[in-house]
């Protein structure tokens, strides 16, 4: 499950978590999680037959539920079902003519089994049902706020939600095989789990069979009805289907027509060939996460979708999202995770392997790429939000794990696991989990002891370290060259703190690398202590000096070089992770010499990343140099590295001395009105145009709110940049696209807008009116924007709403955002004025630095007298 295509998307490439001040990470655990356990199981349930009459327009069903089990111990009396707000009509055990005696209070089904029945006994019991599902089951069909909303219905197990909508044993720890037959209207056609057992027709009605003949989890049990286009492709003699809006098919076609090459990768990579009768993908309407899993059977956000122009922006993020969701077909369909608090097992590897097939595709440029940018995924969420484990059983519900620690910082566990054991020992090791527990649950220890068993290596510390505990290491490392005894002392001290679950000392491997003349001298260290310093035998002082070379390590890291290590790094090193890490700390120096490297780097750089963050580091120095450097660079050809020249414009303001911001800003109503190939690129400049705070920007971005983009960007960037201006004409338009009927990505654009504005402006009440009307919108997103809009205005008086929409609330994640956002207003994070007055103290502080930069930059320029004096004599 992937909870959002735009986390792939390389707009976010370079975020970077923020210093935690003076605050400690605070812990996961909010009052009222508790700790959970795998179910204890009761019977064996062998097979699930489902008969399911949809009637789209009531938005209820009719069902009948056949369950095989067998019972595990002798003396069985009952058995029990998850069954959620449904009707019971009737339940019988097979063979039986009279009704089985049943109890049913609205959450739990238990059956009367008439007597004990032994160990291993067959039994079926049929229930006839019926339901308006409010969660697992959901209805798409027009109204008046969306009259061109496409008629569908699709189901969402995971978490635990299959429930809602069939009786089962609705846990992660009982897998069957299943088949399901679903009835509805014409033209609509169903699509499920496992092979086409056969569609029949009845008046204006048609009955779809599908079988799946692997077992499997509840939760993986799906179905999706709607009037699809089919696009049939094909690998290696397997079927592969596209479901995708009709009138999309060639957008479908971009968007996923390298699944055969993902397919053919994963199987060859794990050893297992694809296990299912055909692999299905189908495009869904407001569907509430990225992607699902559902066995052969995935279901993809319709965000995934890409037109010509978007294309070479967003392959990228399509391809991962569908590698994501292709790789859970082996890890989390194939193989479970036995209880939640293993849902790494399912989601960190899923995620790792979708990077893996960027390497494979792309390169190991964009594959370290990925990786170092899961890796800040997971810091800023350690820094900013809270740490915990990875492997941890203590919350409400269970989708409160699915977060960084489960997707990003479980896909570094693997790499780190790849690193300190080679590639071929990892992909013996993987090969072997992977076929020891096909079929079946897992948890942490199942992989540990499939790793000891077929590699003899014991990683008890690197499980303790990394899974079981929490943290990384902060490292703080120093070089110091010797010329006399011809050696290089390396110190590296670990400054992380030992809190919730982190450690003081990380015991780990890490490479180094000093470029010596022409040839690079590699060493592997070992980090056992807080403080070490290790020493090497080099001829002469290393040109560069690399630790951790290629990014194998999760770490933070301060290690300061001269400039002329960082300018010869820059352009030398094959490591993109080196180059980009040269530039960012160039940028630091903000001197001449850091702004000619940079430039050449933006200019002349083989690789976008580093292109990117040498952009990004221009506009992080900020001088009048930097900024003429930049201006040079908004015409590159790669996309991604315009992108980032344009939103690195954002940092020059237009009211900043020498007015030095009134070129960026031109620049950039430039660029937005006469537009750019990639809307990605017209986005970003609508943002940086906001930053810019110029007073021609509210016009030309109002003119850019008119404009249609690939997922609406462009407009949701343009109410980033109103939201940046402080100008209170962008309020009415804040509202007015909050409205219900507006596209939903630019209503939530706007819902941040509307509180950021209110909150400078000091206008909170009629902002907090507005947010807390839309905690009762029927888009999921909107509800979990809204609530952390309203957390932003950082008004109490929104809490009386956000506690009632944590009592009626079904899905868990509005639950646990409105928990947090209620801690957090009564913590009072934002303290009002104090924090206003304190964020427009640091406004000043930083043009005041850039101030003093242009005049450090002159004094550079100028010749140095005293130097001219003494070479006279």
């Amino acid at each position: 499950m992937t909870e959002n295509i735009l986390d792939y998307c390389g707009g976010v490439f370079g975020a970077t978590a923020r210093g935690r001040g003076a605050g400690a990470p605070k812990p996961f655990a909010i009052p009222g999680d508790t700790a959970h356990y795998a179910r204890d199981r009761v019977v064996d349930v062998e097979h699930i037959k489902l008969d399911i009459d949809i009637d789209m327009d009531r938005q209820r069903i009719k069902g009948v539920a056949r369950t095989t089990f067998r019972p595990i111990n002798d003396g069985a009396l009952h058995v029990e079902f998850d069954a959620v707000e449904m009707e019971i009509e009737s339940v019988q055990i097979q063979g039986r003519r009279t009704a089985a005696r049943y109890t049913y209070d609205g959450a739990k089904l238990r059956i009367e089994l008439g007597r004990g029945r032994k160990a291993g006994e067959r039994i079926t019991t049929v229930v006839r049902y019926s339901a308006t599902p409010r969660r697992g089951l959901y209805f798409v069909a027009p109204d008046e706020g969306y009259p061109n909303k496409p008629q569908q219905v699709w189901s969402q197990g995971q978490d635990e939600d299959s429930r809602h909508w069939f009786p089962c044993v609705d846990f992660p720890n009982e897998m069957a095989t299943s088949e399901v037959a679903v009835t509805v209207p014409k033209p609509l056609i169903v699509v499920s789990n496992g092979r086409l057992a056969g569609v029949s027709e009845r008046g204006r009605k048609r009955t779809y069979r599908w079988r799946q003949d692997q077992p499997h989890v509840a939760y993986l049990l799906s179905v999706a009805a709607g009037d699809f286009a089919e696009i049939k492709d094909s690998v290696d003699g397997l079927p592969i289907q596209y479901y995708v809006p009709k009138g999309r098919e060639a957008d479908g076609r971009r968007a996923l027509s390298r699944t055969p090459r993902m397919l053919r990768f994963f199987s060859d990579a794990i050893g297992i060939k694809y296990p299912y009768a055909k692999y299905a993908q189908v495009v869904a309407a407001d569907f509430i996460f990225g992607g699902m899993e559902n066995i052969s059977a995935t279901t993809l956000t319709e965000n995934v979708l890409q037109d010509r122009r978007a294309y070479p922006d967003f392959f990228d993020a399509g391809d991962g999202l569908v590698a994501h969701e292709l790789a859970h077909q082996w890890f989390g369909d194939l193989l479970t995770c036995r209880d939640w608090a293993h849902g790494w097992l399912n989601e960190g590897f899923a995620t790792y392997f979708d990077a893996l097939f960027t390497e494979h595709q792309r390169g190991v440029d964009e594959f370290r790429l990925q990786m170092r940018r899961n890796g800040q995924l997971y810091m800023a969420e350690d820094a900013q939000h809270y740490r915990r484990p990875i492997v941890s059983n203590t919350y409400t519900e269970p989708i409160d794990l699915f977060d960084r620690q489960f997707y990003e910082k479980g896909s570094w566990a693997l790499h780190m696991l790849r690193h300190n054991l080679g590639d071929d020992l990892f992909w013996k090791a993987i090969r072997h989990y992977a076929a020891k527990h096909r079929g079946g649950n897992v948890t942490t220890p199942d992989l540990q002891r499939a790793i000891e068993e077929s590699t003899g290596r014991n990683l008890d510390e690197f499980f303790e370290q990394w899974l079981y505990g929490a943290g990384h290491p902060q490292l703080t490392v120093a070089f110091a060259y010797d010329a006399t005894a011809k050696q290089g002392k390396l110190t590296v001290k670990q400054t992380q703190t030992a809190d919730h679950g982190s450690r003081e000392v990380f015991r780990t491997p890490v490479d180094v690398s000093f470029r010596v003349g022409r040839r690079d001298q590699n060493f592997r260290i070992h980090l056992t202590e807080r403080e070490q310093s290790f020493y090497f035998p080099l001829a002469q002082k290393p040109r560069m000096v690399r630790f951790d070379p290629g990014g194998w390590l999760l770490k933070t890291l301060a290690f300061k070089r001269d400039p002329e290590s960082l300018t010869y790094q820059l352009k030398n090193d094959d490591d993109v992770i080196g180059r980009i890490d040269a530039a960012a700390e160039l940028a630091k120096l903000a001197t001449a010499v850091a702004v000619a490297a940079l430039k050449a780097a933006v200019t002349g750089d083989g690789f976008w990343g580093v292109q990117a963050e040498a952009a990004r580091g221009l506009g992080r120095i900020g001088t009048p140099e930097a900024l003429e450097a930049l201006l040079d660079c908004v015409s590159v050809d790669n996309a991604r590295a315009r992108r980032a020249a344009a939103g690195a414009l954002g940092s020059f303001r237009d009211e900043a001395p020498a007015n030095r911001g009134a070129a960026a800003a031109e620049a950039l109503q430039k660029l937005l009105d006469d537009g750019d190939p990639s809307y990605y690129v017209e986005a970003e400049a609508a943002a940086a145009l906001g930053r810019t705070r110029s007073q021609r920007a509210f016009a030309t971005l109002e003119r850019a709110m008119a404009k249609r983009s690939h997922n609406d960007i462009i407009r949701v960037r343009a109410l980033e940049g109103l939201a940046e201006l402080r100008d209170e004409r962008a309020l009415p338009i804040a509202v007015e696209w909050t409205a219900y009927g507006k596209p939903y990505q630019a209503r939530d654009a706007a819902a941040t807008c509307l509180s950021k504005t209110a909150k400078y402006l000091d206008k909170k009440e009629p902002a907090r009116d507005r947010l807390t009307e839309l905690l009762d919108d029927p888009w999921l997103r909107t509800r979990l924007t809204a609530i952390s809009a309203l957390v932003h205005l950082g008004d109490v008086a929104a809490i009386p709403a956000l506690e009632r929409l944590a009592a009626r609330e079904l899905d868990g994640r509005v639950i646990r955002t409105s928990r947090e956002a209620i801690t957090k207003l009564r913590e009072g994070v934002d303290k009002g004025e104090e924090v206003k007055k304190l964020r427009d103290e640091l406004d000043k502080l930083r043009e005041d630095q850039r101030t003093l930069r242009d005049r450090l930059t002159k004094m550079e320029s100028k010749p140095r007298r005293g130097t001219a004096k003494r070479k006279k004599r």
